[in-house]
């Protein structure tokens, strides 16, 4: 949900504990009230969210009283609302970069001011993922001319340049290729389609030439990486995210009877593609009709009408299939729920039985062919709750049509006097998934073994790929809403619940609670193994609950940012091409100890809230294809409620928790974490079930996890590290990353590779995205720093790049001097030491660097600038050696090196490779 957004960081000037706030003359807003004497500011840091989407915040996560009335928002959003104890807010079009946006809210005397960054899902600008250091001085910003919005080619020429760099020789250096598809094969090579232009150090591809690159690439996403170098002395990489794509995008909101909804010009529809990560807004017209100005790809999208009175209730999901180049979206707008759908609508509204309009897409794309679906065992969908004597109501959806969504509306009312409700929440789906199932631990491991030999990851078919969707709004301070695709459910029997049981006495005490929304469902691309979505409301929870003697956990939420500000388990600066990090959520598995350095917030809701709760674990579970999730294989005894926490009635929350340690085997694939509490009710001991729905932890609404592992406390890999360390450890990988290392045992000269940095614990990050341990990358657990080969057949330090590259350098300059002694005399020559010893360190480092790059799994390998640009792609000394710059002897110019290798300032101490998934693993 998306309260579990929040942490608190309470500025006045410096910045202050998560607890503090300070105080300074604010005047009101408002002509008509007083300005307060004096008034208490407090100003805040709200976690990332993301455009085109409404956010509902509570009021009391944000420190806020109940009473709190009044919201001016500022800069990127305009429309913002208190409602329910909510702060709701509509934020805007994904542009391409960061916007960010504040509210100053009011409760009393006290002014609260709240920052925000909505982070662009698909940034259009190029990005260099260098590991400079924070304070490096800037690298050029590169410009690209002739992409239409939202970086889509059209066939209009190209061009590449570096603002304020011109008149700089580029042309011999420099190369550029391009990445589509799932995986890291390069399509095209620029170097063949592109021209320079000296006068201001440009790159140009004509109308024609990119037509035929049009024609080369598949509809989708690609990439094109620029190496951009004038000698080794200055050379700049960028990543620039393109995208291929044909199907435009219109609709019409109706009402039920098929009219068009006329009220409601100037609204606004959010759009949201759930692989493509694309969002956007369109602004309706006059007959209720939109068209998206961006193209958009072959994809799922969710539609939802910007509504913050009733949030994300108005919504549709629909396909847009392969080959579509025109494809027309209808989204019903049930009565209701504050929207006048026209004059007429209760005469015109259908006779009971009848058939209403419903939402439906149309479009020239073909969709997926039918597919056979074996008979299997089914998993029963879960009963509904029976009433047991008191008022209760379900409302369910079904989709088994395709292509259609089933949608029912929640309309329930909640008497005055009423103490408490409770929501039971249902997603279940039989829909089947093509990821290969496995029986056993050995055949998961043969099936990685496969896939890494081949480079490919098992893909999953999003062609059919049902969606669910549910919004209950009217509950105080909470909100229920969320929506996804069934195969978020592959790992927990085909379904998933939420219960929550909810106090509505205030709300209550004088007039009847009304509470509302819809939830819904549709079977994309086939009309097999349908999908539902449930909600059930019952009165008087509480005073049910009170008399039971189970104890339950109703959620369990990790968040981020952390107590001390820095954004965790999810990286914030994705790549998805060869450079960057991979998008997941990622978390750190200590196997031999507990460490705090950078905690996790945690909260934790139960029931009965009166429950005395006195103990609290946290268990695993290796999630496998094909088995159903259950009891945690891997169960830590330590009771961690001896870590700083706060207890409410039904509420425990922890500002930042340590894991503890789990040992056993590393998991070969993604990981559930469970929560088990223990206590007593009514005097009698109880215990919570793990595996019980609510027990499973989410991060936003992930409830999956990839492991890390300390690389370094490996045994065979322990006496392999080089540099310092970080605290709360620096080399936190995938098993996969962790497998690939100690392959490379004899992968190359018999040697081992010696390796550093990889990923800090749970990925923490500064707020503008680099890792803690002040990388641009490295937080995804596959990218690593490592010594480079010594010319003697090992990875020594000296001649590894230990300080600098210095000792490199050293023998660089020596082997210079040589050959400068000796080619004093015409048509002499001689093999010194120490030439010899440059001979076999070029020779070492190109056939390894030559390995790594042609597999598969490698997406990308920098090397240092400089000297070692100069020795180990050119053959060449230095321009400032005795020699200046001629060719080494029997050395040649690198003419065979890959294109995933590339130059980059900052590591003549080190090279750096960047894995792509290792194994079938799927975030």
């Amino acid at each position: 949900m998306k309260k579990t957004l929040i942490t608190m960081v309470l500025l006045l000037g410096a910045l202050l504990s998560a607890c503090g706030d300070g105080t300074q003359p604010q005047q009101s807003d408002s002509a008509s009230r007083p300005a307060p004497e004096p008034a208490s500011v407090k100003k805040s840091q709200l976690q990332d969210v993301k455009p085109a989407e409404v956010v509902s915040l509570s009021l009391k996560d944000l420190g806020l009283p109940a009473d709190a009335d009044e919201v001016t928002p500022s800069g990127a959003v305009s429309e913002a609302l208190i409602q329910d104890g909510q702060l709701r807010f509509v934020t805007p079009d994904d542009i391409g970069e960061n916007q960010e946006a504040e509210f100053e809210i009011r409760s009393g005397a006290t002014t609260s001011v709240f920052h925000v960054v909505i982070r662009s899902q698909r940034p259009t600008s190029a990005f260099n993922f260098g590991d400079g250091p924070a304070d490096a001085p800037p690298l050029p910003k590169l410009i690209v001319e002739g992409l239409a919005p939202g970086n889509v080619v059209t066939g209009a020429p190209l061009t590449f340049r570096m603002q304020g760099i011109s008149g700089m020789n580029l042309k011999d250096n420099s190369h550029g290729y391009i990445t589509a598809g799932d995986n890291n094969d390069i399509a095209l090579i620029l170097d063949d389609l592109w021209s320079f232009n000296l006068a201001d150090s440009s790159f140009s591809i004509s109308g024609p030439a990119m037509q035929r690159m049009l024609d080369t690439l598949p509809i989708g996403d690609f990439f094109m990486t620029l190496n951009l170098s004038r000698d080794s002395e200055f050379g700049v990489v960028y990543d620039i995210r393109a995208t291929k794509a044909e199907a435009k995008l219109s609709g019409r909101l109706l009402s039920e009877q098929g009219a068009p909804v006329t009220s409601l010009a100037g609204r606004k529809v959010l759009l949201e593609g759930v692989n493509t990560r694309m969002r956007a807004v369109a602004v309706l017209d006059a007959n209720g009709g939109f068209a998206l100005e961006r193209h958009v790809l072959p994809d799922i999208y969710f539609l939802t009408l910007s509504d913050l009175h009733y949030p994300n209730v108005i919504r549709t999901s629909f396909p847009v299939y392969e080959g579509s180049t025109q494809a027309q979206v209808t989204m019903v707008v049930p009565p209701g729920l504050g929207v006048d759908t026209g004059a007429n609508t209760a005469k015109q509204r259908a006779a009971p039985g009848s058939s209403a309009v419903q939402s439906s897409v149309t479009q020239d794309g073909k969709g997926p062919p039918p597919r056979s679906i074996p008979a299997a065992k089914r998993a029963l969908a879960p009963t509904p709750l029976a009433a047991e004597g008191v008022d209760s109501a379900v409302f369910s959806a079904t989709a088994a049509e395709q292509d259609r969504l089933v949608n029912k509306k929640i309309d329930f009312q909640v008497p005055i006097g009423t103490e408490s409700v409770g929501i039971r929440i249902t997603v279940f789906s039989e829909e089947e998934y093509l990821l290969p199932k496995v029986s056993s631990r050995a055949e998961l491991e043969q099936l990685i073994r496969k896939h890494q030999q081949s480079g490919m990851l098992p893909r999953e078919d999003r062609k059919y790929k049902d969606t669910w969707s549910y919004s209950v709004v009217g509950f105080p301070d909470i909100e229920f809403s969320a929506s996804g695709l069934a195969k978020q459910l592959r790992f927990t029997d085909g379904g998933m619940t939420e219960t929550r049981c909810v106090d509505v006495t205030g709300q209550t005490k004088n007039a009847a609670l009304n509470i509302s929304g819809s939830v819904s469902a549709i079977n994309i691309g086939d009309d097999l193994l349908p999908t539902t979505t449930t909600v059930e409301l019952t009165l008087g929870c509480k005073k049910l609950k009170s008399s039971s003697s189970t104890l339950e956990v109703l959620s369990a939420q990790f968040s981020s940012p952390n107590k001390n500000a820095n954004p965790i388990i999810s990286p914030i600066t994705i790549g998805d091409g060869m450079h960057g990090n991979l998008a997941g959520c990622y978390l750190s598995i200590p196997q031999s100890g507990s460490d705090n350095t950078h905690t996790i917030p945690l909260k934790i809701t139960y029931s009965p809230a009166d429950a005395e709760i006195t103990e609290m674990n946290l268990g695993i579970t290796e999630l496998k294809s094909g088995e159903p999730f259950g009891i945690p294989t891997n169960f830590s005894t330590v009771n961690l409620l001896t870590q700083n926490h706060t207890k409410q009635p039904g509420l425990i929350t922890f500002p930042g928790i340590s894991l503890p340690a789990f040992a056993g085997d590393m998991a070969l694939g993604n990981l559930a974490v469970m929560v088990r509490l223990k206590g007593s009710v009514g005097g009698a001991a109880v215990s919570s079930d793990p595996a019980g729905r609510g027990g499973r932890v989410k991060f936003g609404v992930k409830n999956e996890f990839t492991p890390l592992y300390l690389a370094g406390d490996v045994a065979k890999l322990s006496g392999r590290r080089f540099g310092p360390r970080d605290d709360g450890g620096d080399s936190w990988a995938t098993r996969g990353t962790i497998k690939w290392l100690l392959e490379n045992d004899l992968q190359y000269s018999g040697h081992r590779y010696r390796f550093n940095d990889i990923s800090s614990q749970h990925v923490a990050q500064t707020r503008d995205g680099r890792s803690i341990m002040d990388h641009a990358g490295h937080s995804d657990g596959r990218q690593i720093d490592m010594r480079y080969a010594d010319g003697q057949g090992g990875y020594s330090d000296a001649l590894g790049g230990q300080g600098n590259g210095e000792h490199i350098k050293q023998l660089i300059n020596a082997a210079a001097a040589e050959v400068k002694k000796t080619t004093k005399k015409p048509g002499s020559w001689y093999y010194g030491p120490k030439l010899e010893a440059l001979q076999h360190w070029i020779t070492e480092n190109r056939t390894m660097l030559e390995i790594e790059a042609d597999s598969r799994s490698t997406r990308a390998v920098y090397i240092g600038q400089s000297f070692i640009e100069d020795v180990l792609v050119h053959g060449k000394f230095p321009s400032n050696s005795v020699t200046g710059s001629i060719a080494i002897p029997l050395v040649s110019a690198w003419t065979e090196k890959s294109a995933k290798i590339s130059s980059q300032p900052y590591h003549m101490n080190h090279w750096h490779i960047s894995l792509s998934n290792y194994g079938p693993v799927i975030n």
